[in-house]
């Protein structure tokens, strides 16, 4: 087991870090009804296309650092744009888009607003909260949009 340790250990240190695999989840409050959408659905909610629910609850997306390695993952799947321009457009949707220092503010307020949307650590999520389904699948699984290398 020792052995086992330290091989991951040196392995982690020997690759940087962009080269390890990002997992993040789409999470929602509980209340909210869908906790299902489709990557179309999901792109359109996350650039604020779309501003509401089905249900007409008006959509918050809050996330971590953007300058993260999750960060990074979800401005190369999401937003297709560079940090500069994701910062812009951050400022430019203000009352949409809020940018919180960690997953565990971003949980946080997610529970805490009924149509919250957020973005966090596969690892960070906690039961305050519901992953969203992405086409089905869920974070870890192939195939999901935001799974990593």
């Amino acid at each position: 087991m020792r052995r086992l340790l330290l091989i991951c250990f040196i392995i982690g240190l020997l690759l940087p870090p962009f080269c390890l695999a990002r997992d993040v989840a789409i999470i929602t409050d509980k209340k909210n009804v869908a906790p299902e959408v489709s990557s179309k659905q999901l792109l359109k909610l996350l650039r604020t296309e779309t501003r509401v629910w089905p249900s007409g609850q008006k959509v918050t997306v809050y996330l971590s650092n953007p300058s993260s390695a999750d960060g990074k993952l979800l401005l190369e799947k999401v937003y297709k744009i560079t940090l500069a321009e994701f910062q812009s457009l951050a400022v430019s949707q203000k009352n949409n888009i809020v940018i919180l220092g960690s997953d565990d503010l971003v949980l946080r307020a997610v529970a805490e607003h009924p149509g919250a949307i957020g973005v966090v650590n596969v690892y960070s999520i906690n039961s305050a909260v519901t992953v969203v389904k992405v086409d089905g699948k869920l974070p870890l699984q192939q195939g999901y949009l935001l799974h990593g290398n």
